[in-house]
């Protein structure tokens, strides 16, 4: 097509058609405009279509992330739930009812009672998103809107956790140390194997018996201790805070998850 113009053009400057040459020529730089126009037309088309399938690929990769976190923080919950039961049936024998529990029953309930259960969310894709300048790739509003939040939420939970572990940890078993036999209740715990779905490795390393104590325990002097009584007080209304607080993290999570679904159906 160029040759045909150029061709023309020699033809028209032979004839001194000015007028008739200058017309070709516009039509030549409008027809090269044209096709510069075209191409790059074309190639930001082929970025925003990258651009679109990139941020696919991390959408999927954001609500498989949330999933696992709302899978972990579910069977946290349950354990929680767990523990908050065998906390509150502890207290009804501290009120005396049921009466003439055993020491080892005791024991069973202490060990599901002790544990502490923490949220330990992966953040590996969020980080990607948010350190980098691929969350621009994300569209959606809504969703930067909740992912912004995220970080802060998490943090504010982690708070309550941390000080319900540090009670636990640093008050109620001291006394537990002090006035019972801790042995039998790692010992119930192992049996029972409390705390194996939490387990990330071999749960045979943390689960070998240690034996019971030749040592007696005074069931008697636990039951009427106010201490005692106070201290699992405190572990109904930690636990109760943090599984209420779990369930407003499972409701974001739900929230983000929809949301994300909605922008790959849109796709």
């Amino acid at each position: 097509m160029f040759r045909f113009f150029r061709q023309f053009r020699q033809k028209m400057i032979e004839k001194s058609k000015l007028g008739k040459y200058t017309f070709y020529v516009v039509g030549e730089i409008f027809i090269v405009i044209i096709g510069i126009l075209l191409a790059l037309q074309v190639d930001n088309w082929n970025n925003q279509l990258e651009d679109r399938q990139e941020a696919q690929v991390f959408l999927i990769r954001l609500k498989n992330e949330f999933l696992t976190n709302r899978k972990q923080l579910v069977q946290k919950v349950t354990m929680r739930e767990k523990a908050l039961k065998s906390t509150r049936e502890l207290l009804r024998f501290v009120d005396g009812n049921p009466e003439g529990l055993r020491a080892s029953q005791i024991d069973s309930l202490l060990a599901n009672a002790l544990p502490v259960y923490t949220f330990d969310p992966s953040l590996g894709v969020l980080n990607q998103l948010t350190s980098t300048d691929k969350l621009t790739l994300i569209q959606s509003e809504p969703l930067n809107d909740k992912l912004s939040i995220w970080d802060a939420m998490i943090e504010d939970f982690k708070e309550d956790e941390n000080m319900y572990n540090d009670y636990n940890h640093n008050q109620f078993r001291p006394f537990l140390y002090k006035n019972y036999n801790a042995r039998n209740i790692i010992n119930t715990r192992i049996r029972n194997r409390v705390i194996e779905p939490i387990l990330l490795s071999n749960p045979k390393e943390v689960n070998t018996e240690i034996g019971f104590s030749g040592q007696s325990v005074n069931v008697a002097a636990l039951q009427n201790s106010m201490e005692f009584e106070n201290y699992l007080a405190f572990c109904v209304s930690w636990l109760s805070l943090i599984n209420t607080q779990s369930q407003g993290i499972l409701n974001y999570i739900d929230s983000v998850v929809e949301i994300i679904d909605g922008e790959l159906e849109a796709d």
